[in-house]
């Protein structure tokens, strides 16, 4: 298929467009068809990569994506079942585990669910036009329909393989009414150079459905990584999302929720951790569109040495939404003397009958809190260490499995020596 012509390409769209011509006719219809890969590559071309002169993307690292040789995936066959050379976690106890290499399935590594289906095509809107980089050149997807109580958990992984150049992990789900799902997502890999890791997550709820998803980045120092997820939820359906960012020298995630049924309920709990040179940028969007719907936000996000960490939260609450409870905690804590954060908060409210909060502090470590605690014979790198710690304990805690938020506070941990050094963890 010819690729369009535009005035809102850019170079960087250029090449996309070049290296897909060089594989579209070896990719598999199975995981995305040949029209929906051409809708996809259109969209893109007519929307133009993003800029930083767009709100929604200023605090992208927009530049990392330059540095990605190819964005044409190598991988393009299932994996050969050897995973030994791959680092692996344990499995968690209760759960069926399906693993993906490369963004391509290997069928070998564990008996995994048979649950699949197609989900619908997914419109993603120009704040999530990465999610359209996806669509064009997946190799596989999970897809699963889940009828009555399930625990699964999808491990992506990038191997070397696919350095330099580009992996596209996908993951579709539809939860049947009154259905339960405990979903964990990882994604893990540590390339050698610059590789990108562009996924696309889309979820349906029926109703009184539920959903706990724990979300686990955990990608290697020269990860371009992006994730772009959209979920509708129906009557009475229930989505929480724990999600644990600390991996990838550049991460993004893009994320629009619809609670399009009376009493559908939406959490997201979240940390980001950033050192170096690190950036991690999340933009999520709430859209309030039924009755007595709610919505809780808790964002904790640390920034040491000259990383960037920026979340931008909209709840969006429409006049057919009467009865909407929203409410929005953001915090940001700046260690370093060349870090940033920045923190969004922004509620949109159509309707006087609602109940709103929000709430935004970015800043350095209490003075207070550790003036208690010197008080008490603490010597202050601990002290330090320790309200580090306890700043993102109310999100770690919501990790409800405890193998994996031991995995989680490690790796948080990891990003921040001092609490290694006291050892806060056992």
């Amino acid at each position: 298929m010819a690729t369009p012509t535009t005035t809102h390409r850019s170079g960087i769209v250029d090449r996309i467009m070049r290296d897909y011509d060089a594989v579209a006719a070896r990719l598999p219809d199975a995981a995305v068809t040949r029209a929906a890969r051409g809708r996809s590559m259109h969209e893109l071309a007519r929307l133009g990569w993003p800029t930083t002169r767009d709100e929604q993307w200023r605090y992208t690292n927009l530049r990392a994506f330059e540095r990605v040789a190819e964005f044409a995936p190598r991988v393009l066959t299932p994996a050969s079942g050897d995973t030994a050379a791959l680092e692996l976690p344990p499995a968690l106890p209760g759960f069926e585990r399906l693993l993906y290499i490369d963004g391509v399935r290997d069928v070998a590594a564990a008996r995994a669910p048979t649950r699949d289906t197609i989900v619908p095509e997914t419109v993603w809107s120009a704040e999530q036009r990465l999610g359209l980089l996806c669509d064009m050149f997946a190799t596989d997807v999970a897809s699963l329909r889940i009828r009555g109580s399930s625990a699964i958990e999808v491990l992506f992984v990038t191997s070397a393989a696919a350095a330099g150049a580009a992996c596209y992990p996908r993951l579709q789900l539809a939860l049947e009414p009154g259905s339960q799902l405990q979903l964990v997502e990882r994604h893990l890999g540590a390339p050698e150079i610059p590789t990108l890791v562009c996924a696309n997550v889309a979820i349906e709820l029926g109703r009184g459905a539920q959903l706990t998803h724990y979300r686990l980045q955990q990608c290697g120092v020269h990860t371009v990584f992006a994730d772009t997820l959209s979920a509708q939820l129906t009557d009475e359906a229930s989505y929480s999302v724990r999600q644990v960012a600390i991996g990838a020298a550049s991460a993004r995630t893009s994320a629009q929720v619809q609670l399009a049924g009376r009493g559908a309920a939406f959490s997201w709990q979240a940390i980001a951790v950033g050192r170096a040179q690190q950036v991690h940028d999340t933009a999520l969007k709430v859209e309030h569109r039924a009755p007595d719907t709610r919505t809780d936000e808790v964002f904790r996000g640390i920034a040491d040495e000259h990383a960037r960490i920026a979340f931008s939260g909209h709840i969006h609450i429409a006049a057919a939404a009467p009865g909407a409870d929203a409410r929005q905690s953001l915090r940001g804590l700046i260690e370093g003397a060349g870090a940033e954060i920045d923190l969004r908060p922004r509620l949109e409210i159509n309707t006087d009958q609602v109940k709103a909060q929000h709430g935004a502090t970015t800043g350095a470590l209490d003075e207070n809190l550790m003036f208690y605690l010197l008080a008490r014979g603490i010597d202050r790198s601990t002290a330090r260490a320790l309200l580090k710690w306890a700043f993102l304990g109310d999100v770690l805690r919501a990790i409800e499995l405890p193998q994996l938020r031991s995995a989680a506070e490690h790796g948080a941990a990891g990003q921040l020596p001092d609490i290694m050094a006291i050892g806060a963890l056992t």
